[in-house]
This record gives C-alpha cells, sequence and structure tokens, in this order.
C-alpha cells in the first residue's frame, strides 16, 4: 500500500522544479508486523538501489537521508526501510534503555522482505547501500540469503559487533550471556553494545545474535562475498583505527578513505559520500 509523502522541490526565483516524488510503502510482514519504507520511483535503466539505516536509528537518520535525496536525484529507484526492531510501524529512534527483543535474525528477514520487495517492482540489478550497523547487517544477509538480483554491496563507515567497546568488557559479557543462555535465563539485562555503554537491556540471546557479527565474521563474510563489496570509511573517524582499516583491506575489501570525514561524513563530507556511492553505482552494467 502506498501513500504520497512528498514531493521534493528546488525552489529559484520563478520556478517549482520537481526533483523526486517520494512515497511511503507500508507492508505487513511475514512476522505480523507492520513495516515502513521509503519508495522513490526512478529511471528503470539505472539499478535500484537499497538503503539501510545505522543502528537503532530510521530511514530518515541524516547520513541515510543524504543518501536517498542524492541518489533519487540522479535517476535511481530508492527504497529505504526502518527496521521495526520488534515495534510496530516504528517511526522514531529507539533509546539503549528501551527492552531490546529482536533478534539479528529477525533483522534480516526484515532486510530480506525489502530486498525482495523491491526486486519485484525494477527490471534492473539493486544495489544496497548501509551505513554503519546497516553495513554490517546487509553484509549478514548477503552472507547468509544472497538473492541473484543483487549485484554490489557499497558499505560505509562498516561496523562490527564488538567493536567501538574495550575487548574485556565484550569478552566478560558474552561470557556471561552465554552461562545465562545455557541456564535458561532469558530475562533482560543490562550490555554493552555499540553507543550503548552498558545501557543496552536486552535478553541475553538477543544480545549474543549481533555479538556474533564480531570483527572475524565481518572479515570472513567480505573474503567470501558472492558480490563485489565496496567500503567507504571516514578517515577522521574515531570509532576505528588504521588496524581495521587494514584488516578491511587484507580481507579484498575495495576501500576508501575519504580524509577528513567522520562516522557521520556530516558537514562537506556529505557530498563527498554521495558522489563516492552513486560513481559505485553509475559503474553497474544495467
Amino acid at each position: 500500500m502506498f501513500r504520497p509523502l512528498q514531493l521534493i522541490c528546488l525552489l529559484l526565483p520563478g520556478f517549482l522544479i520537481p526533483v523526486a516524488h517520494a512515497e511511503v510503502v507500508r507492508a505487513e510482514l511475514p512476522s505480523g508486523l507492520t513495516a515502513e519504507a521509503e519508495y522513490r520511483p526512478g529511471e528503470k535503466h539505472r539499478p535500484a538501489v537499497l538503503v539501510l539505516h545505522g543502528f537503532l536509528t530510521t530511514r530518515n537518520f541524516n547520513t541515510v537521508l543524504s543518501l536517498v535525496d542524492a541518489l533519487a536525484e540522479n535517476g535511481n529507484t530508492v527504497l529505504a526501510p526502518t527496521l521495526t526492531l520488534g515495534i510496530n510501524a516504528r517511526q522514531s529512534g529507539l533509546a539503549c534503555d528501551a527492552i531490546h527483543l529482536q533478534t539479528m535474525k529477525q533483522d534480516l528477514d526484515e532486510v530480506d522482505f525489502w530486498v525482495k520487495w523491491l526486486a519485484a517492482r525494477h527490471p534492473g540489478p539493486v544495489v544496497l547501500v548501509g551505513h554503519s550497523y546497516g553495513s554490517l547487517e546487509l553484509l549478514a544477509w548477503l552472507a547468509t540469503r544472497p538473492d541473484p538480483r543483487v549485484r554490489m554491496l557499497i558499505t560505509t563507515s562498516l561496523s562490527y559487533a564488538d567493536g567501538f567497546n574495550p575487548p574485556a568488557v565484550v569478552k566478560r559479557q558474552v561470557a556471561e550471556a552465554r552461562r545465562a543462555v545455557r541456564e535458561g535465563d532469558d530475562r533482560p539485562r543490562r550490555f554493552t553494545l555499540s553507543y550503548c555503554k552498558g545501557n543496552f537491556v536486552s535478553p541475553p540471546r538477543v544480545y549474543l545474535s549481533y555479538l556474533r557479527w564480531n570483527a572475524a565474521r565481518v572479515l570472513q563474510a567480505l573474503r567470501e562475498a558472492p558480490v563485489p563489496v565496496e567500503v567507504i570509511m571516514g578517515g577522521n573517524d574515531r570509532r576505528f583505527d588504521h588496524r581495521w582499516l587494514d584488516a578491511l583491506r587484507q580481507a579484498g575489501a575495495r576501500l576508501e578513505v575519504i580524509e577528513g570525514a567522520s562516522h557521520f561524513f556530516d558537514a562537506e563530507h556529505e557530498f563527498d559520500l554521495n558522489d563516492a556511492v552513486i560513481e559505485r553505482v553509475d559503474r553497474l552494467d544495467p
């Protein structure tokens, strides 16, 4: 089901020039939840692009929205879903200390739904673009249930589930969560995950479903990817250091570092990121 969202226009003196028409798609998932995505139909001869947001955010996060706008203006069909995270028709970001009940597998089920939804409506190839944790989840989807219509994955600020935090903390929490699962204790408790410092509240099995995608597994997925994977990182991204960039190169990733850019490619680096993504999408044969 579609309902109009907005008509994005460029206002010049005396002119109103349409740039792209955006619609909100509402769909019932196999889980029974309702999910939303922004859909911008484009030119049929250009690749369609699915853009996925990062950790606990939505399709309206600035980095993602900028990419969606740029790709739509380039003439590409663009789909930007918001993962439900277990919340019906989720509209806003989710706080760390909310109770998180959705597993990584359930996230990937939703990604699978939207990839198939887009592929059914566009005759050409599909490109996946993720930001931060969205990059991780698209890589995980590609590793576990690839689709022949998907021809390329472009990751930006590619993360891994045990990143951003002290290894000793992660090791202790994983051991505690595994012990709780063995003992049948699935009560929610506090974990450190991504930028949630000791206040990510979830059952141990949910926490562990994400932690399985640690740095080693991400690098393995890059080495075994069935399609080309492009990795774009910010040179001023304080969440990573040169060791992660070196590991990405050794895993065979096609890596570009945008010097001076942060994890979110804000300020002037927004345009550098958009140009880099569009150049890669345009490189793909129809």
